[in-house]
């Protein structure tokens, strides 16, 4: 009779432990299906989002710099604030290198979208998205401004790691 009790609560634990280790490895698998499927859409976004350099400038005194791309993807592309813009530059007689935070004033670069923007052709179909087809013109306020004569360089990339760059020369 002990030895029925005690092979009793043996397999009663035994039972546990299985239903236990069972449980964790279906969460582990449901988890690891959902990464997949995540890391999935992420590259397949990738692969359908493309913006091509179309033309670059800066300001008559240098202090901004202006930056034009086309989305010729089909990824619809917005939150500009998440956004990496970075100018390579001679200013003030030496390189600079720097990332410029999305927002109004020194340092910091504003996006005007147009269906075309040269000549300018306002958007007309979900303002404040990058459409494809559209044209996002970047516009960068440097300090120190951008030296004469000198060739730089421009890059944007977005959010989900597509990048484009420009050469330009003041």
């Amino acid at each position: 009779m002990e030895t029925a009790i005690t092979g009793l609560i043996i397999i009663g634990l035994l039972i546990l432990v299985v239903v236990g280790v069972t449980t964790t490895a279906l969460t582990t698998q449901a988890s690891l299906a959902e990464s997949s499927r995540v890391m999935q859409e992420r590259a397949g976004e990738r692969v359908r989002t493309n913006v091509s350099p179309l033309n670059a400038t800066t300001s008559a005194g240098g202090d901004y710099v202006y930056v034009t791309f086309k989305n010729i993807g089909t990824t619809k592309l917005t939150d500009f604030n998440r956004w990496d813009v970075i100018l390579q530059y001679t200013g003030s007689g030496t390189g600079q290198v720097r990332w410029y935070p999305y927002g109004a004033g020194a340092n910091h670069w504003t996006e005007q979208i147009y269906q075309i923007a040269s000549p300018p052709t306002a958007e007309t179909f979900e303002p404040g998205v990058l459409n494809p087809g559209e044209e996002l013109v970047v516009t960068v306020n440097v300090s120190p401004v951008v030296d004469a004569s000198t060739i730089n360089l421009a890059t944007v990339s977005t959010p989900n790691g597509i990048s484009a760059s420009m050469v330009f020369t003041r």
